[in-house]
């Protein structure tokens, strides 16, 4: 009987365990890169042009009112969500400047945070491919998380100041994101796509909640490892916030040309890293 000789085995993507380590290679270069990205964003005219053509494209289908919920037509990938503040005050100018702030930042961090959770699925396909271990825990996959996490909670922040009346007490504006003023759960555009980002950022907080040694110790490696694979149902609720909020509207906009890529870039990631598991599963048996 004949043994496959086994390439030996590289440490997996990322450093060491040591804190120092990782704040030099994993959480500079992520700050970095995400507050470049927000900073692009904001900037470049392609995004604002971007979301002008969003807002457009939402009032001509359901009309300057809209019907995605009590607040306007716009969810917060655009300013047409200015709810009683905004048609008359819109019309007029004021505060337009800060609401086309506001819209761009939450699309910006939203995106960012679509971007990191798309990177945390991809290491492990990654590790395979490059013929590296792959480990229950990962540093480099925990800490990547733990940015999406940070950008998710920023975006659902900046979001909640887009829609409403300042007037309106926070607690309301809150309320009328996920229900109607009879008290009856949104269930339209606007209300599942806030529904599904409530259910997002969830998932999100408690994974970071437990993206610990500590927490992997008390819950021994298999239950953990089934808590982390929530990060798929994340990843599928960032997709549906996207498109409920009119992603698909502007299918060449660049936002919703990442939107696809990240989609496709996971989906071959992860088809590729089970052939490579199963591949090498299979020669580890042949003897």
């Amino acid at each position: 009987m004949t043994t496959i000789a086994q390439p030996p085995r590289r440490k997996p993507l990322g450093v060491a365990s040591d804190q120092r380590g990782r704040l030099l290679f994993h959480h500079v270069p992520l700050a970095v890169v995400s507050a470049g990205v927000f900073f692009l964003w904001m900037t470049l005219p392609i995004f604002q042009t971007d979301l002008t053509a969003g807002v457009a494209s939402k009032q001509s289908l359901h009309g300057a009112g809209g019907h995605h919920g009590p607040m306007g037509s716009g969810g917060h990938h655009g300013p047409a969500g200015f709810g009683h503040y905004g048609a008359a005050q819109a019309a007029a100018g004021i505060g337009m400047e800060a609401r086309m702030f506001t819209a761009r930042a939450t699309m910006a961090t939203g995106y960012i945070a679509l971007g990191l959770v798309a990177f945390t699925l991809l290491i492990g396909p990654a590790n395979l491919l490059l013929g590296r271990r792959n480990p229950v825990s990962n540093y480099l996959r925990r800490d990547v998380g733990a940015w999406a996490a940070i950008a998710s909670v920023v975006h659902v922040i900046v979001g909640l100041q887009l829609h409403g009346s300042p007037a309106t007490s926070f607690g309301n504006r809150v309320f009328g994101y996920f229900f109607r003023p009879d008290g009856v759960p949104l269930t339209n555009s606007f209300g599942i796509a806030n529904w599904t980002g409530l259910a997002a950022t969830v998932i999100a907080v408690g994974l970071l909640a437990i993206s610990s040694d500590s927490a992997l110790r008390k819950l021994k490696a298999g239950p953990w490892k089934w808590l982390q694979r929530l990060n798929y149902a994340l990843f599928a609720l960032v997709i549906a916030h996207a498109i409920f909020y009119g992603a698909l509207l502007r299918v060449t906009s660049p936002s919703t040309l990442l939107l696809g890529f990240g989609v496709i870039a996971v989906f071959v990631g992860q088809i590729l890293g089970i052939w490579l598991w199963r591949r090498r599963y299979v020669c580890s048996l042949v003897v």
